[in-house]
């Protein structure tokens, strides 16, 4: 979809990339995902039922001692099909600790996702603004342009009646060309980021205008509130609910327990009954772990050296990330005291300009001075211009920083 000749602003930008991105597919999915993975982890106090069956021919089997010595009590073969049924009624907590073990997994992913987003607006901050900075360049570039236009005709007016040499023209016509191939490698840029733009945001920007956004409001003193410092939080609480998932397999389990069936049963059966015939059984089965203490004691070991490293991580991520705000703290101040000299420079500029002018057309300079002094006012409205969108990038880069952007 083209925006002929509309204007477009930076958070329009922003939300098109985010649509247009995999980020919200990413969520729907993980909150599929985490439907899926909840009823796994209760999966085991679902009931159990099964279909059991056994054949088997047996070299021995019981026989009555001394009264009936080499009688089989029944034949060596013996057969079963039963339907046996479980249910659990305690597992020491498995079920929430694992059940919180998966939201806070998912919780991980969704914030990943978060801070891939997060990249992905910084990267349209990136390329938006260096397309104002190409702006402003050739909006500044037309005017001096158009001066240097204005000033080759009086020129040539001036070497029509003899007053001053070809040469001078000549100075001003090569120095017009000049600004014109410096507006084609602009323009060629500009075209290049717009394209950028318009694949990120999936828009046809080509014929758009780009508006120039209010300086955001930041609070340089704020404490960081980054994504990552959620994510080791996340991480330390999941630490946490896997050493409780462990200790959970050496508690007691309950379960209440049926089976029956039909065949020629032995084992907790009457297993001298040489018939087939039906049977049951029904009850309450008590589990009760008997720890292994080394490997308890070396499970509790990884989970510390974990938190260890996590919190290691999660240190040295401060530490950069503090650094690099107050960094951007700076750089921002300094920008501002540049701003506030780059107005009084530009006005000295136009001055000299305005009277190296005057001393052009009466000779008492020559085109070279003229020039020079023309590219030196350029170059001082570029750089207020150029510092005007390095302090909205700077603050940007700051609302990034500490998690604001």
């Amino acid at each position: 979809m083209g925006y002929a000749q509309k204007v477009v602003t930076i958070e329009e930008c922003q939300q098109w990339a985010v649509a247009q991105s995999s980020a919200n597919v990413q969520k729907e999915l993980n909150d599929k995902l985490l439907k899926v993975k909840l009823a796994n982890a209760a999966s085991h106090i679902y009931p159990k039922l099964e279909i059991n069956g056994e054949a088997a021919f047996h070299s021995d089997v019981p026989q009555l001692y001394p009264y009936m010595k080499g009688v089989d009590t029944f034949g060596r073969f013996q057969a079963y099909i039963g339907l046996d049924f479980e249910q659990v009624l305690f597992e020491g907590g498995k079920l929430y600790y694992g059940r919180r073990y998966e939201k806070l997994a998912n919780q991980a992913e969704i914030y990943k996702v978060e801070i891939s987003i997060n990249e992905m607006k910084e990267q349209i901050i990136t390329i938006y603004l260096n397309l104002l900075i190409l702006d402003k360049h050739l909006n500044i570039l037309d005017n001096a342009e158009d001066l240097l236009q204005k000033q080759l005709n009086q020129l040539k007016s001036l070497q029509a009646n003899g007053i001053i040499p070809a040469s001078a023209v000549s100075q001003l016509e090569v120095e017009i060309l000049k600004v014109g191939q410096n507006k084609g490698e602009l323009q060629a840029k500009k075209e290049s980021l717009i394209s950028s733009l318009s694949i990120l945001t999936g828009q046809d920007l080509s014929q758009a205008e780009f508006a120039v956004p209010n300086v955001p409001s930041v609070d340089i003193n704020s404490p960081s509130d980054r994504l990552e410092y959620k994510i080791f939080d996340n991480g330390m609480q999941t630490l946490e609910f896997q050493r409780k998932m462990h200790l959970a397999n050496s508690l007691p389990k309950i379960t209440i327990f049926a089976t029956g069936g039909y065949g020629r049963p032995y084992n907790n059966f009457d297993i001298l009954n040489p018939h087939y015939r039906w049977y049951y059984a029904a009850g309450v089965r008590l589990n009760i772990p008997i720890i292994d203490w080394a490997k308890t004691s070396g499970v509790a070991n990884v989970m510390n050296l974990q938190r260890a490293i996590l919190a290691s991580q999660e240190n040295d991520f401060a530490k950069g990330n503090n650094i690099a705000i107050q960094e951007k703290r700076f750089e921002i101040q300094r920008i501002e005291d540049m701003l506030k000299l780059d107005k009084q420079i530009t006005e000295k500029q136009k001055e000299i300009t305005n009277a190296f002018s005057i001393q052009l057309m009466n000779g008492t300079i020559t085109a070279y001075d003229y020039i020079k002094q023309q590219n030196d006012e350029t170059q001082s409205l570029l750089n207020q211009e150029v510092h005007s969108i390095q302090l909205l990038k700077a603050k940007y880069e700051l609302l990034a920083l500490t998690g604001r952007l």
